[in-house]
């Protein structure tokens, strides 16, 4: 009976031995599975060349044109007002008569690109730059990029040199350890002899040592030319790269100086409709602020208008008179969309400004158009879904797939590359960071996840 029990008991222990071996081959060969499983998973694209349009867009309602708000885009005083409320007035009637003379906007600007200049000027003069150096930073080029090179070989040849001071001071210091070691046990022997005999007489020179000590100074005259050559060359690359700082940034004020002029209205404002003055809130001798209106008129042909509200940056891509791009074009057919006013935003003044466009063609009040203006695409680089870009305390960023072998199969890590956004429309940016290209970037994620986090790919 006991034994029968003993049986028992062996095919028992048998076949939980044999469960416990199973399940665990299980766990072992679906571990990555398991894994997989409870890590986020995420969405990827691949970073590409692209182009990218850096075009306002916005949508708008279609509203009847009956008044038409006048405004500048510029500071102006006013020398004569020619209308009054309920006047009569003509496409091209001159309505406000202006003082001679540049707007503040570009008096501020050219006092900035004097300060800018003058700044400039010194920077060469109180630090004597050679003429070669002012022209290679006015060249456009990447001076430090260009040299990089030639950079290194200098810092290789500053550690070579280096490195054979070093070499030459230790065999002296060795030599040196010895010939201490010699002298005093040579002092110990001779006893009562040397009493009557000069100090000097042990610290006679030593030929290999004099050798050496030749040898040390040749290599630390060569040591410093070559740390000289590093430190001049180096300076000269941060000079470059300080002044091409200051040249670009004149130039950027010049653009903006020429910008300004060509938005400039002149000296006469006209009408640009048919119709009749509702409204003068300005005087003689009044200074009209920017993008703020000043007459109103009713507009003889009814025609139509659409308003969208963009960003202060954004409205510096375009000037009155700009026709834009409607979307569905083939929809509305002849219909056209001309920038008339530009004025500040009453929902959010000082940050954002409102587009107004006169609608031409056959549309309908109430109707919803989308329209674009400014600038036309480019071609870039590396260009990613707007989706992806993130930002932190440390600036915009992006998470990549980075792969990573483990004794269980391949792993994918989410990897931070700090980028700077060059320009985006509704749905890519232009970026510049840290890139080769080709790399996936994350868009979405099932899960909140950050650098270095495990991940897994959607099928």
């Amino acid at each position: 009976m006991e034994e029968k029990q003993h049986i028992a008991r062996k095919k028992w222990v048998k076949r939980f031995a044999i469960v416990f071996f199973v399940v665990l081959l299980l766990l072992t060969f679906f571990s990555n599975t398991i894994m997989n499983h409870s890590l986020p998973q995420v969405a990827t694209q691949a970073i590409e060349s692209d182009s990218v349009s850096s075009k306002i867009r916005g949508t708008g309602t279609i509203e009847s044109g009956e008044a038409k708000e006048v405004a500048i885009s510029e500071s102006r005083e006013v020398e004569e007002v020619l209308v009054k409320a309920g006047d009569t007035v003509k496409k091209d009637d001159v309505l406000v008569k202006l003082k001679g003379g540049d707007s503040s906007e570009i008096t501020t600007a050219q006092a900035e690109l004097d300060n800018l200049k003058t700044a400039y000027r010194n920077s060469i003069l109180v630090n004597e730059t050679d003429q070669s150096l002012v022209n290679k930073a006015e060249s456009g080029k990447d001076y430090y990029e260009e040299n990089r090179a030639t950079l290194a070989a200098i810092s290789a040849k500053v550690k070579a040199a280096q490195d054979k001071v070093n070499n030459i001071q230790e065999q002296i210091n060795k030599l040196n350890a010895t010939s201490g070691q010699t002298s005093t046990d040579n002092a110990a022997g001779d006893g009562a002899d040397d009493m009557g005999m000069d100090d000097n007489s042990n610290n006679s020179s030593n030929p290999e040592i004099d050798k050496l000590n030749q040898s040390l100074e040749a290599a630390q005259k060569e040591l410093e030319t070559v740390t000289k050559e590093h430190t001049n060359y180096l300076a000269d690359i941060n000079t470059v790269n300080d002044l091409r700082s200051q040249y670009e940034a004149i130039k950027t004020a010049e653009q903006n100086i020429e910008k300004l002029k060509q938005n400039s209205v002149g000296n006469e404002i006209k009408s640009t409709v048919d119709g009749t003055i509702l409204t003068v809130d300005i005087k003689n001798g009044d200074t009209i602020s920017p993008d703020t209106p000043f007459i109103t008129i009713q507009n003889k042909d009814n025609g139509y208008s659409l308003t969208i509200s963009v960003t202060k940056d954004q409205v510096k891509k375009v000037k009155i008179g700009d026709e834009a791009t409607i979307s569905n074009s083939w929809y509305y057919g002849d219909v056209k969309a001309t920038l008339t006013t530009i004025k500040n935003d009453p929902a959010a003044p000082g940050k954002q400004k409102l587009l107004v466009l006169n609608i031409e063609g056959d549309v309908e009040a109430g109707s919803t158009m989308t329209v674009s203006l400014g600038d036309k695409s480019a071609t870039y680089d590396y260009v990613v879904p707007n989706s992806s870009i993130r930002e932190d305390n440390n600036g915009k960023f992006i998470l990549v797939v980075k792969e990573k072998s483990s004794p269980l199969g391949n792993r994918y890590v989410a990897k931070r590359i700090n980028v700077e956004v060059l320009v985006t429309d509704d749905s890519k940016s232009a970026v510049k960071g840290a890139l080769e290209g080709g790399e996936y970037v994350i868009t979405t994620s099932s899960k909140l996840i950050k650098a270095g986090d495990l991940i897994r790919l959607a099928d």
